[in-house]
């Protein structure tokens, strides 16, 4: 039997979750369907920025998302060790959070579960239904069956098979990150900062990059590290195998067991991060694309959470904003909150990208920001429209 909503959105996830909770608060009829089921795990760095947290906040959620590990400050060793607070914006908390993301993505869904949208698990979505002129009009699930809607959020994903189906493409494709991570225990405090670690060399060249330690309370802490392809040998470097000779340079009485063993229990998992606006314009008449399918992941760092919130909420509203005015047939008005919000940011962004892919660059980057005279100017110039934060030098 094939059902009709006024919007069908391919993926679950904090950008898909984020956009059916939007939504579902209009009345609209919204379902949500992913191949998974709840909760599951992603791989990811696990730490909420204050941006977004703001937006976890302003969803309803703040009292479910104080119940994570909060963090107050990042460490940066580059390799000297310098701290930083969070800034003080508007509107916005003054401290973020370590969320693992099968408890985190599990409340984002059923939040819009609540909100009214229909959630639908192990539906896996294996490409886009088009009318007679190209139109999206609904998805074609793996069973066979077919889910229309006026409207289609594709939100499934770095290797959206909805954007693949399209073929979808944009100027600013190639844009990505390589990031690695395992969650395990830690003999060692629970921390209230999320750690970042500037200093990865492969073959002499300084990385385009970096690795972390996030706290997630009682023990346990996530372990990662990432960096961009615009490095010429990035496909050289064996990411579990570079994983395993950063954690030997932490401290051998924090226990950590050994890269071999968390392989052996399938404890490590690698991802590719597209960022920079990988589908641009961000939609196609009947769809829009959000997180990883759009490519919304920051590309001078890599923060993807807040993103993939802040370009949900924006489709679930312009896609029922359109289609209460016209119809699904343009979908503008969402392109141009996404360049008004990023665009400057993520122009930026990926010219940093490839030029800390030239190892030169990067290793005179690292040298100047690990000279305090340098990086107090830095920081200076990087907070100077905030109350800037209190940082120090160990």
């Amino acid at each position: 039997m094939t059902q009709r909503y006024d919007l069908v959105i391919a993926g679950g996830g904090p950008s898909g979750a984020a956009a059916a909770w939007q939504a579902a608060q209009t009345g609209a009829k919204v379902v949500v369907l992913d191949k998974a089921e709840f909760p599951r795990d992603k791989p990811c760095g696990d730490g909420l920025t204050a941006r977004a947290v703001s937006y976890l906040q302003k969803m309803g959620l703040a009292e479910e998302v104080d119940q994570f590990h909060r963090v107050n400050r990042v460490t940066v060793f580059s390799p000297s060790q310098w701290e930083l607070s969070f800034p003080t914006r508007p509107g916005m908390p003054n401290h973020g959070y370590v969320a693992p993301r099968p408890q985190l993505d599990t409340l984002l869904l059923k939040h819009a579960e609540a909100a009214g949208a229909e959630v639908r698990q192990s539906c896996e979505v294996t490409g886009p239904e088009l009318d007679a002129t190209g139109r999206v009009v609904g998805v074609v699930l793996k069973s066979g069956e077919k889910v229309l809607g006026d409207a289609v959020i594709a939100a499934d994903g770095a290797y959206s098979p909805i954007k693949r189906a399209l073929k979808i493409d944009s100027e600013y494709n190639g844009y990505s990150a390589i990031a690695i991570r395992a969650e395990m225990p830690a003999n060692k405090p629970d921390s209230d900062s999320l750690d970042i670690y500037l200093n990865l060399k492969f073959n002499g060249d300084q990385l385009p990059g970096y690795a972390w330690v996030f706290p997630f309370g009682g023990g346990r802490i996530n372990i990662g590290l990432g960096y961009v392809n615009s490095y010429k040998d990035w496909q050289k470097i064996n990411a579990t195998q570079f994983m395993g000779e950063f954690m030997q340079t932490l401290p051998r009485d924090w226990g950590l067991p050994p890269i071999e063993e968390l392989k052996k229990d399938k404890l490590v998992r690698a991802w590719r991060l597209p960022m920079g606006f990988t589908a641009w314009p961000p939609w196609r008449p009947g769809v829009l694309f959000t997180g990883d399918s759009l490519g919304a992941g920051k590309p001078a760092s890599g923060a993807g959470i807040s993103k993939a919130l802040e370009s949900g909420l924006a489709a679930g509203e312009c896609a029922i904003a359109a289609l209460t005015n016209g119809g699904p047939d343009d979908f503008t008005n969402y392109a141009q909150r996404m360049e008004a919000a990023w665009g400057r940011e993520y122009k930026r962004g990926r010219y940093f990208h490839k030029l800390a892919g030239i190892p030169a660059v990067a290793n005179n980057g690292i040298k100047l920001i690990d000279n305090a005279f340098f990086r107090d100017r830095m920081l200076k110039a990087l907070y100077k429209k905030e109350q800037g934060p209190q940082h120090r030098v160990k």
